[in-house]
Formats: structure tokens, C-alpha cells, sequence
């Protein structure tokens, strides 16, 4: 995860209070609950982006060895096969 904890519940609380303040929406929990489901759907999407990570860099040491962790061509071939993953299992990467 490359997000604290206490960053994604500062997002997951503006989020809430944008919304409450917009009222475009009616919120019919308590907002702290809300925040708290918004907290745990950052948290597991970006728990999924690690997934995938480690899967194209594992893919990348498996089928790519002569590409050197750290370098342009490995920076480029990871960003390609963490793509390739997540199309694969109907992912959007941000």
C-alpha cells in the first residue's frame, strides 16, 4: 500500500464532507460510518494495485531476466505488464 492509513481516512472524510456540503446527495448514515465504507474500499483497491504489482514483477524476473530492476526498460515493461494484468481481470489502473 503506498498510502498511510491516516491519509486514506483524511481522503475517505473529504470525500464525505464534500459530498454533504455539495447535497447533491442524500447521506442517510452517520457520516462517520460512510467514512469508514469509502476508508476500506481505498484500502482494498489499493491493496489490489499491489497485487498486481508483485505479479508483473514477478512475470518480469520470470520471462524478462536480462532487464535490470531500476532501469527505463524495466520501468516501461512493468508499466505494460501491470496493464496487461489488470485488463486481464477487468481492472482499470488509475
Amino acid at each position: 500500500m503506498r498510502m498511510s492509513e491516516e491519509r486514506i481516512e483524511k481522503i475517505a472524510r473529504d470525500v464525505v464532507d464534500r459530498l454533504a456540503e455539495s447535497e447533491l446527495v442524500d447521506i442517510t448514515v452517520d457520516e462517520d460510518q460512510l467514512a469508514e465504507r469509502i476508508e476500506l474500499v481505498i484500502a482494498k483497491d489499493l491493496a489490489y494495485e499491489d497485487v498486481l504489482q508483485r505479479e508483473a514483477v514477478e512475470w518480469l524476473r520470470q520471462h524478462k531476466p536480462h532487464l535490470d530492476p531500476g532501469t527505463n526498460a524495466w520501468s516501461i515493461e512493468l508499466g505494460r505488464k501491470r496493464e496487461d494484468l489488470a485488463i486481464s481481470k477487468g481492472y482499470v489502473l488509475p
